[in-house]
């Protein structure tokens, strides 16, 4: 064995061993990640190597994580450590031992997190229906919180004022001049209008939705269902895969309020 072989038998930077690589009593490092930081430490001898910025314990007890089958992620929070420097430790070293696979549940006992649009579509009735609006609707201080709205359960062709009200007094048998508020869907399902009597005129807002469809009650539910203000809200922005709940669209649409058959229009935020 000739001398350079004796000198470089390990990395100069983390140690380990060079017997077995490639061209052993050519290299000084294991890896061109060790050669860098030993290249850094040279150009800047204040910075530290970013391995060695934590206690060699926490790497050594991290990696003992990783090999049981723990994931990078919930190593770093339970060590309180940037999860990048836990991957650069798992790219580095990982492979110097065999990974214990974490064994997943099988697919029927992991719990299942649905989407409201699958809950929605899993109501079997009207009041089912109602109450997976109410689990995602949270309620503030509204003093129009009361106030109803009476959603017709199916998709609509055509919004017209005049439409509308003949849908309510011939298809629901109710009066529209009542000063009820009802809402309909498009058959699209990407907008939404609500029609209400405002002495002497209707009074028609309506939401359109620039990305994806409105999830709304399907017609074997029954006719109509009555919600809340505050429902109603909730229920405009509700995203098809939201899992979370108290979550707004990122985007808020803008909607097109026209008051009665003046051509009075005008355009205003939702919120």
């Amino acid at each position: 064995m000739n001398k350079i072989s004796q000198i470089h038998q390990k990395c100069l930077y983390c140690g380990t061993s060079l017997i077995g690589m490639c061209q052993p009593h050519k290299r000084k490092y294991c890896s061109s990640s060790c050669g860098g930081k030993i290249r850094l430490r040279k150009r800047k001898p204040g910075v530290q190597a970013k391995l060695w910025q934590h206690e060699r314990e926490v790497f050594e007890n991290a990696m003992e994580m990783y090999w049981s089958g723990m994931g990078g992620a919930a190593i770093a929070r339970h060590f309180n450590i940037p999860v990048g420097t836990v991957y650069s430790w798992v790219h580095d070293f990982g492979g110097r031992r065999e990974r214990i696979e974490a064994k997943m549940p099988p697919a029927a006992d992991r719990p299942s997190i649905k989407s409201p649009r699958e809950r929605f579509g899993a109501a079997e009735s009207a009041d089912e229906w109602i109450e997976v609006l109410r689990g995602e609707t949270q309620y503030a201080d509204d003093p129009f919180a009361d106030m109803t709205v009476r959603l017709v359960c199916g998709t609509l062709h055509g919004q017209s004022a005049g439409k509308l009200a003949a849908v309510i007094s011939e298809s629901l048998k109710e009066d529209p001049l009542s000063g009820r508020s009802y809402a309909f869907c498009s058959k699209g399902r990407n907008s939404v209008a609500v029609l209400t009597w405002k002495d002497p005129v209707y009074s028609i807002a309506k939401y359109v939705k620039t990305h994806g469809t409105f999830i709304w009650p399907h017609e074997n539910l029954g006719r109509t269902i009555e919600i809340t203000k505050a429902e109603f809200d909730r229920l405009l922005f509700l995203k098809k895969h939201e899992k979370v709940s108290g979550k707004v669209l990122q985007k808020t649409p803008e909607s097109l309020i026209s008051c009665g058959f003046h051509g009075i229009i005008r355009y205003e935020k939702c919120s």
